[in-house]
């Protein structure tokens, strides 16, 4: 009897101490991730079970940023909160304990455990959104989240050791979109497995919602990044230190090489050189030799990598140099819009006209007001930017209008501004140094434009002679209607011409053959200031059959083109036509050319 007691008990006891255990870790693991928990095997042997450790020391990319609501007003149908969306790209679990997330101006901590498990999203927020916001998906309110600017701001997620795990610096022209860019959607990645494409990456939220907190972006993925970095401009830290500054993050070991930098005629090759944080679109070269001031070098960059292994090509070279203090009269107002239509923006343009480097990061535009005082004084780079001799450089608040509205020889030199007010009927513009130094100022009236003009509505007025008078009236003048009614970024189209009198007008053929040849251009070029032209053909009978324009202002060169057409938009039969221009300009000038051409209709 005994003997089977103490059978009953060995079988009671020994999977109780067995089993017990096995459920504890089991209950531990649905609490603490724990996986690959072991017993033993019978009767009294088990091993210890082997917790699975959560990843706190990442590299960069294991936890990417992939959506940003940087302007929740007018909500489009989420709360009314910003937020950043991390997502872990890795294959592993992380927890953030330790890091901070920010942009340039304040961060916050994640202070307790906090784990994101592999392709899963995290929704941040500041703690009176996440009451809300934690309905779209796991979601944790920070003390201290960051206020992020509408316009532009780098928001960065940043390790315990102080490393840059991702940083994006986004810029309203990202959304791709005007209207969304006044708020209420979000910047979605479009790629998560390219996440240092840079803006080309991103765009505006195509969910009703505005935004997709907690879940993949309704942004479909595109291809992945074949495209090369490129070289967009330099700056001086000092006389022997100089920044690259690239479109896109690069790879650290190539941009790292001193010898795929070469500087100037000889050729020189920086002592070192690193990316910089938080970014990794800059890299700081460091050289043995100094610059002088105003000397203008060209920094040629070969074999850098982008951090999806592209190389750099043909953009690959930047002016470079010592910049020095501006002085009155050296930098000048050469182009202004101010009635722009109700979708577009004001610009103005600036010209170097000295032979001085000229740092913009330094200058300031304002408005004058009635008692002569500088109000609604705006920076007019919050980065250094270098301007060189015989540079131009436009300043709006929205480039992706200006690019669309005009011919614009090169992106690269229209910059992203806060510009002061600038009225339609009259107003002012001042540029000023740090110091309060006024540089260059206008004082302009819509009555400046050409009196025959229809509406005035984006048309510029453009300086006709850099040399002269910035507010000498007659200096001023509407840019021409071939040259789309502004030239912003290059040479205006009322520069004064080098020969001053009657305008010279030729054919690009005397035969043409629409459908073929297609067009029939009626060049111009030398034209006084402030002409204007009417254009007429006529056929052999002296019928007019079309009248291409009237009264249209001229620049200091250009063209109209004739596609063979009547008035009607008809067919017109083979035979010869003639083409007359009659012009006349505010100096009382004018005059009248004609020429015979053969249409041949084939």
């Amino acid at each position: 009897m005994r003997f089977l007691l103490f059978i009953t008990h060995f079988l009671i006891y020994i999977p109780c101490i067995y089993f017990l255990p096995c459920y504890r870790l089991y209950r531990s693991s649905a609490s603490h991730s724990l996986h690959n928990i072991q017993c033993g095997s019978l009767p009294l042997s088990f091993s210890k079970p082997v917790p699975v450790k959560l990843q706190s020391i990442i590299s960069r990319y294991q936890v990417i940023i992939t959506e940003i609501m940087a302007d929740p007003s007018p909500p489009a149908g989420l709360p009314e909160y910003e937020y950043i969306e991390l997502k872990n790209a890795s294959s592993i679990p992380i927890d953030l304990k330790g890091y901070k997330l920010g942009d340039e101006s304040s961060a916050a901590s994640f202070n307790s455990s906090i784990v994101i498990q592999p392709d899963s999203f995290l929704i941040c927020c500041s703690n009176t959104a996440a009451v809300q916001l934690k309905a779209f998906g796991p979601c944790i309110g920070l003390s201290n989240f960051p206020s992020l600017a509408n316009e532009s701001d780098i928001v960065q997620l940043i390790s315990p050791e102080n490393n840059i795990i991702h940083a994006i610096q986004y810029q309203a022209g990202w959304y791709r979109s005007n209207i969304k860019a006044e708020g209420g959607w979000s910047l979605e990645m479009i790629n998560t497995s390219t996440p240092c494409a840079g803006g080309s990456n991103w765009a505006a939220s195509i969910s009703p919602n505005g935004g997709t907190p907690g879940r993949a972006n309704s942004q479909l993925p595109g291809e992945a990044d074949h495209h090369p970095p490129s070289l967009l401009h330099t700056y001086a830290v000092d006389n022997s230190k100089l920044v690259a500054v690239f479109d896109e993050p690069l790879d650290s070991n190539s941009s790292a090489q001193p010898n795929n930098y070469r500087l100037g005629n000889l050729k020189l090759t920086p002592a070192s050189c690193r990316a910089l944080p938080p970014s990794f679109n800059t890299v700081q070269l460091q050289f043995r030799q100094s610059m002088e001031a105003n000397e203008v070098q060209l920094l040629t960059v070969q074999q850098v990598k982008d951090c999806a292994g592209n190389n750099i090509g043909t953009q690959n070279t930047a002016k470079a140099g010592i910049p020095a203090a501006a002085f009155p009269g050296d930098i000048i107002i050469n182009e202004i819009l101010f009635d722009p239509p109700p979708e577009g923006a004001d610009y103005v343009e600036l010209f170097n006209r000295s032979n001085k480097i000229i740092d913009l990061q330094n200058l300031y535009c304002s408005n004058r007001n009635d008692a002569g005082r500088l109000v609604n004084t705006k920076r007019i780079s919050f980065t250094p930017f270098l301007l060189f001799p015989n540079e131009y450089i436009l300043f709006t608040e929205n480039p992706g209008w200006v690019q669309k509205q005009y011919r614009v020889l090169d992106p690269g030199v229209i910059r992203t501004t806060a510009l002061p007010s600038l009225p339609n009927e009259k107003g002012s513009f001042v540029l000023s140094d740090i110091s309060g130094v006024v540089l260059d100022e206008l004082g302009y009236s819509a009555d400046w434009h050409f009196p025959l003009l229809s509406s005035p509505e984006s048309v510029s007025l453009e300086r006709i002679d850099p040399l002269q008078a910035t507010q000498d009236k007659q200096n001023w003048l509407s840019a021409s209607g071939t040259a789309g009614g502004g030239t912003p970024g290059y040479l205006n189209s009322q520069f004064k011409a080098a020969l001053q009198g009657n305008a010279n007008f030729q054919l690009s053929a005397s035969i043409f053959s629409p459908g073929r040849d297609d067009l029939l251009l009626i060049r111009y070029q030398n034209t006084v200031p402030g002409t204007a032209g009417t254009v007429r053909i006529f056929d052999l009978d002296g019928k007019p059959v079309r009248q291409l324009t009237a009264n249209a202002l001229m620049g200091a060169s250009g063209h109209w083109a004739w596609d063979g057409l009547s008035e009607t938009k008809q067919l017109l039969p083979s035979g010869i036509y003639i083409i007359q221009v009659q012009w006349f300009n505010q100096q009382g000038g004018s005059g009248r050319w004609k020429k015979a051409v053969a249409m041949v209709r084939r």
